[in-house]
């Protein structure tokens, strides 16, 4: 039986290299590979260098701020820059939409700045040419044309009934021209993973994301089984379309719906269904909650009184002037915490609002395969929501830690009433510690994406149970 399929997986190899459209389409398919990851690698190298000195000069700028009072450098701040991690040049993902930098300062959690889509025009919304994209869409397309006469052509020229009139069953013939196209694709691809792997290999980004070579491998094995997917159902279309023209017109319509319609509804149903506040609107319910109290009865100025209230009693003293430490540095501490309390009930709220939108997209992988592929391939490559959140968050803790340190340094060594005569100097500056990210791990991001991995398997196993059923039963459309 593996003779026979290799045999006829040789002869359609053969057919499809004499097709000039076929042998056409793979040169574009190549080309377009090139030219995404050299563009890919080019804007990497950009703005990897761009982040790297710029962190550099904040760095720089935070411990040479000169001695002042630890309350105004908490003002004055620093910049955080998000990596560029090397695989976001196969997949940009996000990365466009997210921004690049955050500036981190005492009260305010302020927005990430210079998002590059605000460069681009209104096309942006269509995507960019990266590789992902290729692998994704285009690649389909390829298999598309070249997968959709595995039968009909057969049928038409009698061909068929002649090989199973010699005592050859149809499964065979089917894995047959599986494995074929299945070769032709790796032909095409297979460079394309090499160059990954070595590009992988030679740029050194452990400090931001650890476990590169096992998210290559990850990377790799699901564009595999998604292409083989798509191999798989061409097949079985060819199988159960009475010509050519059927069968192309079929699967250029499920290639639509799956690419184009099923995504572009999801998300339309995730922004009806959970629609996310303004901006402006945002912001305010934040205000009105530090001012006024999460209850609505606790004002800013009744907690610090409340605050005042337990430091004396706590240091049996009738005057914060008679504490022994700064009371101002300890009341804008507290006033710190409270409001990070506020931003946090918030933000998890509109971050759980994101993530019942993804929901529908995941759940709707089982639809459309390309976005199970989508979003697992935005999570391996660093460049998805979930880790643009940890980001965020990791950030968030940082701008917290900065302020504290401030504060304290304020309450234990100035005096109350006595803001301007204080300064600390470098040597305070130097305990705030250099910010340094650390994505997600793979496995973690993958059981984030459990959704997408089950539906992956679950078309695998689709498509093999139509191949296995039209074996059974193709003598119906002979």
């Amino acid at each position: 039986m593996m003779n026979t399929i290799l045999l006829i997986a040789k002869k359609e190899i053969q057919i499809a290299i004499r097709q000039r459209l076929i042998t056409a389409l793979a040169i574009v398919i190549m080309s377009l590979l090139s030219v995404a990851l050299y563009a890919g690698y080019v804007a990497y190298d950009q703005q990897r260098t761009l982040i790297e000195q710029a962190h550099e000069d904040n760095r720089k700028e935070w411990l040479e701020q000169g001695d002042k009072h630890p309350h105004i450098a908490a003002h004055y701040g620093t910049f955080v820059f998000k990596p560029k991690t090397i695989l976001s040049l196969f997949d940009f993902g996000l990365d466009t939409y997210t921004g690049t930098s955050v500036y981190l300062e005492a009260h305010y959690q302020h927005e990430f700045m210079f998002r590059p889509a605000q460069a681009h025009s209104s096309m942006i919304r269509f995507g960019e040419l990266s590789a992902a994209l290729v692998f994704q869409v285009l690649i389909p397309l390829l298999i598309i044309f070249l997968a959709f006469q595995a039968f009909t052509q057969e049928r038409e020229n009698g061909t068929l009934k002649l090989l199973v009139s010699q005592g050859i069953s149809y499964t065979p013939i089917i894995w047959g021209k599986i494995l074929a196209y299945l070769s032709i694709l790796l032909t095409i691809v297979v460079p394309f993973f090499i160059v990954a792997f070595v590009l992988s290999a030679l740029v050194n980004d452990s400090d931001s994301i650890p476990d590169v070579g096992l998210r290559v491998f990850f990377l790799i094995l699901i564009y595999l089984v998604y292409l083989a997917i798509f191999v798989a159902f061409s097949v079985w279309v060819s199988i159960r379309s009475s010509t050519g023209r059927n069968s192309l017109l079929t699967l250029l319509t499920c290639w639509i719906l799956f690419m184009i319609i099923i995504p572009k509804t999801t998300a339309n149903f995730g922004e009806s269904f959970y629609p996310l506040p303004s901006m402006k609107i945002y912001r305010e319910a934040i205000q009105r909650d530090i001012k006024n109290g999460l209850d609505n009865r606790t004002s800013k100025t009744v907690r610090e009184e409340k605050l005042k209230e337990e430091y004396l009693k706590r240091y049996k003293v009738d005057s914060i002037h008679k504490l022994p430490l700064n009371f101002e540095g300890v009341r804008m501490q507290k006033g710190e915490d409270y409001g990070n309390m506020v931003y946090d009930i918030h933000k998890d709220s509109l971050i759980d609002l994101f993530n019942r939108q993804n929901r529908i997209s995941s759940l709707s992988s089982f639809v459309s395969p390309y976005l199970a592929v989508r979003n697992l391939s935005m999570g391996l490559t660093a460049t998805d929501l979930n880790t643009s959140i940890h980001f965020q968050r990791e950030t968030e803790n940082y701008r917290r830690e900065l302020v504290r340190k401030m504060n304290n340094d304020m309450a234990q060594n100035s005096k109350y009433g006595e803001f301007y005569e204080y300064k600390a100097n470098k040597n305070l500056w130097e305990t705030v510690k250099d910010f340094q990210y650390t994505t997600i791990t793979g496995y973690d991001i993958l059981s984030l994406y459990f959704i997408e991995l089950l539906s992956l398997i679950c078309w695998g196993i689709f498509v093999f149970v139509l191949l296995s059923y039209s074996s059974r039963k193709m003598k119906l459309v002979l």
